[in-house]
């Protein structure tokens, strides 16, 4: 039986200064260890470049690995903490645009390195990590993916040039969406903005820039892809489980252990994605992934004005169906609803137990695109419209989203 995932904020440290609007708008458009080159195997591995070496989780065909990254932007010159989305424009060459993006938005891509101290009464071991980040706010403020920081005692961030090293403290996470803000006492930095990456479109250029096995501010490019990939990872939630990651940004710009973090950029240098995770291959080179720009720009924003993140609440606990068991049942392929909470959005619009939720307004729903990572993609306050069917009969409801408790 599947629940809507619960978010634990952390406890945000406390402000000295004030607080600004945090990301800028959209513009229309594992922690890596020294050097060590990771094993390849199936399964869902962090990707940054750890000092110990990465284990392969068994399996068959390919192996995802999260890339650990950070990336700096360019100087932001208004108060908002996040630059609104930026126009796509694909004016330049190829080289030049490439040669811009590597010179401009790379002052604002940092190198993070962390400390994680093991939990083993036993076995005292303390392992070092790289991964990569981007600024995007000139005070300080920078993002990241949430597994590059998980668990780190010690977290260091470099600039670009090297000669400037800051400890940085954890402003606020998400583990569902694999999505971190830091901060650093520094101001005066360079940001990056994010682009509008609902503007995207396949074989658009793609550039990476972060950490990769520990090389600083190393660039690669590609196209996009894909767009809109379903990527099934571990869920940080529930030890062993896998959730799924909606809407990621296929690439084949390069993407290696330690570029976890760090920014994938449109041809105008503007942030489209979040770096997080690869494929890898047999035999060859594998897939790169991207966060979802506009996703990842709506949860640093929240992060940094709260340092936690409002999640939807439907209200409702279900149990996955794929298509055998949906036969085996006489039902249909959707979440099949086990108990409403009463009193809960769900309850109000009639939801009752049994019914099948097939769809939430154009998504089906499917072991593909479960209920709760559906759902994760609104905002508290959303209306949504349900197709149920209950009874053999299939339906419609209106559902205005609350807030998780």
């Amino acid at each position: 039986m599947a629940t809507e995932p619960r978010y634990m904020p952390p406890s945000p440290e406390s402000e000295s200064e004030p607080v600004l609007n945090p990301v800028p708008p959209l513009n229309p458009v594992p922690p890596a260890a020294s050097p060590a080159r990771p094993r390849r195997g199936a399964g869902v591995l962090a990707i940054a470049v750890l000092s110990a070496v990465v284990g392969a989780i068994a399996g068959s065909g390919a192996t995802i690995f999260t890339a650990q990254q950070l990336s700096k932007s360019s100087s932001n010159t208004g108060s908002s903490l996040v630059a609104p989305l930026a126009p796509v424009t694909n004016n330049l060459t190829e080289e030049s645009a490439i040669i811009n993006v590597a010179e401009n938005a790379g002052k604002a891509v940092v190198e993070i390195q962390t400390r994680i101290s093991s939990t083993d009464t036993f076995l005292q071991q303390e392992q070092r990590g790289i991964g990569s980040g981007f600024i995007v706010n000139a005070n300080g403020y920078i993002v990241t993916n949430n597994h590059v920081v998980e668990n780190a005692a010690q977290l260091q961030v470099i600039l670009r040039d090297g000669t400037r090293t800051f400890d940085a403290r954890v402003v606020g996470t998400s583990p569902e969406d694999d999505i971190a803000v830091l901060k650093i006492d520094a101001q005066n930095l360079p940001t990056l903005n994010f682009g509008d990456s609902s503007k995207l479109k396949v074989g658009q250029l793609a550039i990476a820039i972060g950490s990769p096995l520990g090389q600083q501010n190393s660039v690669t490019k590609g196209v996009i892809s894909a767009l809109h990939r379903s990527l099934e990872v571990p869920d940080p939630a529930n030890a062993g489980q896998t959730e799924r990651i909606l809407n990621a940004i296929q690439t084949d710009a390069s993407i290696n252990p330690g570029n976890s973090g760090g920014p994938l950029l449109n041809s105008a240098g503007e942030v489209v994605g979040v770096n997080f995770a690869l494929e890898q291959a047999q035999a060859g080179p594998g897939l790169g992934f991207a966060l979802d720009g506009n996703a990842a720009h709506d949860i640093a924003t929240q992060l940094i004005q709260t340092g936690h993140v409002n999640r939807p609440f439907l209200g409702v606990s279900y149990e996955q169906l794929d298509q055998t068991a949906a036969t085996a049942n006489s039902l249909t392929v959707g979440a099949l609803v086990t108990d409403v909470q009463s009193g809960s959005p769900a309850a109000r619009a009639g939801i009752k137990a049994r019914d099948v939720i097939t769809r939430v307004n154009d998504q089906a729903i499917d072991p593909s695109h479960p209920l709760k990572d559906v759902l994760r993609q609104y905002r508290p306050g959303d209306q949504v419209t349900l197709t149920i069917v209950r009874g053999g009969k299939t339906q419609t409801v209106k559902v205005t989203l609350g807030t998780q408790p």
